[in-house]
C-alpha cells in the first residue's frame, strides 16, 4: 500500500472541532479531504466460509483443577455490502488503499459479552510481510453462542452483521449530508502516524466513560447479528386423524394440524402408463376392423 502523510487540523471538519487530512507533497494544498468523527457509519457485513473452532488448556493431571473448560468459536470472512445510504470501505489513515473485507471472530464467553472493531497494521521485517487488515471480534454468552451455532448449522444459512463503526474508537469519515457512493472510512492506528500529533487537544479524544456508554447501550447496540436461511415450504399432514376443520366446527382445545415439509416433486408414471394403454387398445380395435374388412372383400371376390 502506498504511504501518505497525515496531519491534524484543529479546526477542520464540518463541525470545526478537528479533522485529519492526508497528502503526498511537502505541504498540504488546502484541497485535501477532511476526515472527522461522524455518526451513522453503519457497515452491513455478509459472512462466508464459516469455520468452527474449539480450544482448551491442558495442565498436569497431578494438579488439582476444579473445572476444565473449553472455548468454542466461529470465524468467517466478512464483506461490507453496498447499501443505499452508505457504500463504505475501510482504510488506514496514511494509506492509499482501502478494503471491504473484515475478519470475523465470534467467541463463546462464560464471563460476559464484548465487541471490538479495529485494525491491525504491522510492519514487516526479514521474516514477515506487512500485515494490514480489519477485524470484528464478538464475545457472547454460551447460551446465545449455542443458539447461533444451531442456526448456522442449518443448510443454506447466511450470517449477517450490522456494525456501527462510529461507536468504536478512531474511525473517521468525510462529512456527507446525503446518499454517498464510494465513501472511505479512515482508521487511526496510532497517534505516531500523525505528523503534528502534539497539536491534538486532549478533549478531542473520547473519555473512557463516554466510550463505554457508546458500546454498552442495550437499546441501540453497536453490533447486531442475524442469521437468514431458506424457508422450507410446508403442507398439512396426510394423517386422516388430523384433517382440517373449519373455524366454526373447530374445538378450541383441539391441537392444531401438524405441518410437514413438502417433498420434492417426483414424476408419477401411472397416468402416463394408463394413457399409453388406452392408445394401444384403440389402435388394436381399428386394426381389427381393417383386417375384417379386408377379409370380407377377399371373400366377395372369390
Amino acid at each position: 500500500m502506498g504511504k501518505l502523510k497525515a496531519r491534524f487540523l484543529p479546526e477542520g471538519g464540518f463541525s470545526k472541532n478537528g479533522a485529519f487530512i492526508e497528502y503526498e507533497r511537502d505541504a498540504p494544498s488546502g484541497n485535501e479531504t477532511e476526515y472527522q468523527r461522524q455518526s451513522h457509519l453503519t457497515l452491513d457485513i455478509t459472512c462466508t466460509d464459516f469455520k468452527l473452532g474449539m480450544s482448551f488448556g491442558v495442565v498436569s493431571e497431578y494438579d488439582e483443577v476444579a473445572e476444565r473448560k473449553h472455548t468454542r468459536s466461529v470465524s468467517a470472512n466478512g464483506t461490507i455490502q453496498p447499501a443505499r445510504w452508505g457504500q463504505y470501505s475501510l482504510s488506514f489513515l496514511g494509506e492509499k488503499g482501502s478494503t471491504r473485507e473484515v475478519a470475523i471472530s465470534i467467541r463463546e464467553n462464560t464471563e460476559g459479552e464484548a465487541v471490538t472493531l479495529s485494525g491491525v497494521n504491522m510492519e514487516g521485517d526479514l521474516d514477515l510481510d506487512d500485515s494490514h487488515y480489519f477485524f470484528l471480534e464478538l464475545q457472547v454468552h454460551s447460551e446465545r453462542f449455542s443458539a447461533l451455532l444451531q442456526e448456522l448449522s442449518t443448510p443454506g444459512a447466511m450470517l449477517h452483521i450490522s456494525v456501527r463503526a462510529d461507536r468504536f474508537l478512531d474511525f473517521y469519515a468525510e462529512w456527507s449530508p446525503s446518499i454517498s457512493e464510494g465513501r472511505v472510512i479512515k482508521f487511526l492506528d496510532s497517534k505516531r502516524d500523525v505528523e503534528n500529533a502534539d497539536e491534538i487537544p486532549e478533549d478531542f479524544w473520547r473519555t473512557p466513560e463516554f466510550q463505554r456508554e457508546l458500546i454498552s447501550d442495550p437499546d441501540m447496540p453497536p453490533v447486531k447479528v442475524s442469521v437468514g436461511r431458506p424457508l422450507q415450504p410446508l403442507l398439512r399432514s396426510s394423517d386422516p386423524a388430523e384433517d382440517y376443520h373449519s373455524d366454526e366446527d373447530a374445538d378450541d382445545d383441539a391441537p392444531a394440524p401438524s405441518l410437514q415439509q413438502v417433498p420434492s416433486p417426483v414424476s408419477d408414471p401411472i397416468p402416463a402408463l394408463e394413457e399409453l394403454s388406452k392408445r394401444v387398445r384403440r389402435g388394436t380395435f381399428w386394426v381389427g376392423i381393417w383386417l375384417a374388412l379386408i377379409f370380407a372383400a377377399l371373400l366377395l371376390q372369390a
